[in-house]
C-alpha cells in the first residue's frame, strides 16, 4: 500500500497541466537588480532619513510581484517615488485607512460567503445543483487581480513588506502590537495567483465539502458477522469526523466498546479503501456487514457494487487545482509549504 501511495504521489508530482505550463511566462519577473537599486536611490535622493533596510524590503518585495502588463522598469520606479512613504507618522495613518478599508472588504465578502454556503452547511432541506453552484463560488477570487491591476496591491506590498516565517520568529519577539500588525498586513499580498486559479481551487474544494456532506453512515442499520444490531436505529455519522468522535466516545463504554469501535474502524478502511459498498452510503434502506462487506435488503443478500473511486478523484482533482498555483507562489511553491508556512505558521522542513 506504502509503494503504491508513492508511485501515486510521483506520478501526480509528475502530471503538469497546461496552465501550469502557461504560468512560466505569465509569473515572470521582470524587475532586475539595477532597476530595484536605481529605484532605492531616487528614493535615498527625495527622503533622506529613510530606513534603508525597510526601503529595500519593500521595494524587493513590490519588484517580485510587478509583471510585464504592470508596466516597465521606468514606470516602476515612478511608483515607487510616488508611493513609498518613509515618514512613520504618515506610514501609521496610511496603515489606519488600509485596515479600515481590509476589515470592510473582507467582512462583507465573509457574509456573503456564509450566505452562499448556508443550504450546504445547515440543514436546510434537499441540496440542489444551484446550492452547490452558489456555494462554490468564491465571490473574492477576482479580488487579488482587481488590487494589482489598480495598484493598490503594489502600495501596500511597498510600505508594508511580507516577512516569512523565520523572519517572523527572528524578529518578532522584539516588535510590538504595531509592528506585528504591519507585518500582518503584508501577509496580504505574498504572491500573485490569477483569478481563474483561484476560483478553480475553490471549486475543487468545494466539490470534496459536498462530496463529505452527503457521505452519512446510518449505524443503526450496522450489523457484525452474528447479525447484531450494536448502534441505534436513528443514529447517522457523517464521514469522517463523526465516525471519528463515535470511535472516541466508546473508549469509556466498558460493555461492548471495543466492539463497536472494531466495527467503526472497519467501516473507515471500507472508505479509504473504496470497497464500500455504495448502496450503504447514505440510504437506510439496507443492512451491511461492514466486516465481511456482505449488503441485505429485506432479510435477503444483494449483490451490491463498490463506490466508484470518487474520493481519490476529487483528491486528484485538488491536488492539481493547487500544483497549478505553486509557480505564483515563488517564496513558497508547494501547497504543503503554503499550508505550513504561510496559513498555520508553523516551522516545518517539507
Amino acid at each position: 500500500m506504502k509503494k503504491l501511495i508513492f508511485l501515486l504521489l510521483a506520478f501526480l508530482a509528475a502530471c503538469t497541466s497546461t496552465e501550469t505550463k502557461k504560468a512560466t511566462s505569465g509569473s515572470a519577473v521582470i524587475i532586475n537588480e539595477t532597476v530595484v537599486a536605481s529605484a532605492m536611490e531616487r528614493i535615498k535622493t527625495s527622503q533622506p532619513g529613510v530606513d534603508q533596510t525597510l526601503l529595500e524590503k519593500g521595494i524587493r518585495h513590490a519588484a517580485s510581484l510587478w509583471r510585464e502588463e504592470d508596466g516597465n522598469p521606468s514606470d516602476f520606479i515612478e511608483f515607487v517615488k510616488a508611493n513609498y512613504i518613509s515618514d512613520p507618522v504618515r506610514r501609521k495613518e496610511i496603515f489606519t485607512k488600509i485596515s479600515n478599508y481590509m476589515e470592510s472588504v473582507n467582512g462583507h465578502f465573509n457574509d456573503i460567503t456564509l450566505d452562499l454556503k448556508k443550504n450546504l452547511d445547515e440543514a436546510a432541506g434537499e441540496i440542489d445543483q444551484i446550492d452547490q453552484m452558489y456555494g462554490n463560488y468564491s465571490v473574492g477570487s477576482h479580488l487579488s487581480d482587481d488590487f494589482f491591476s489598480n495598484k493598490i496591491a503594489f502600495a501596500i506590498a511597498l510600505n508594508f513588506p511580507y516577512y516569512p516565517l523565520a523572519e517572523k520568529e527572528k524578529l518578532g519577539p522584539g516588535w510590538s502590537r504595531e509592528e506585528w500588525a504591519m507585518a500582518r498586513l503584508g501577509d496580504l499580498f505574498v504572491s500573485r495567483v490569477p483569478a481563474n486559479l483561484n476560483q478553480a481551487l475553490n471549486t475543487a474544494l468545494g466539490n470534496c465539502d459536498m462530496y463529505i456532506a452527503e457521505y452519512n453512515i446510518c449505524m443503526g442499520k450496522l450489523r457484525n458477522e452474528e447479525g447484531k444490531q450494536l448502534f441505534p436505529d436513528d443514529m447517522v455519522l457523517l464521514s469522517h469526523w463523526n465516525l471519528r468522535d463515535e470511535l472516541k466516545a466508546n473508549y469509556a463504554n466498558k460493555e461492548n466498546g471495543i466492539e463497536k469501535q472494531e466495527m467503526i474502524a472497519t467501516v473507515m478502511e471500507r472508505i479509504i479503501n473504496q470497497d464500500i459498498p455504495e448502496v450503504v452510503i447514505n440510504d437506510p434502506d439496507y443492512e451491511w456487514y461492514p466486516f465481511s462487506n456482505k449488503v441485505m435488503q429485506n432479510g435477503k443478500a444483494i449483490e451490491a457494487a463498490r463506490e466508484p473511486d470518487t474520493r481519490y478523484d476529487l483528491i486528484v482533482k485538488t491536488f492539481r487545482a493547487m500544483k497549478d498555483i505553486d509557480p505564483y507562489n515563488p517564496e513558497m511553491n508547494t501547497a504543503m509549504m503554503r499550508k505550513f508556512s504561510w496559513e498555520m505558521e508553523i516551522s516545518q522542513e517539507e
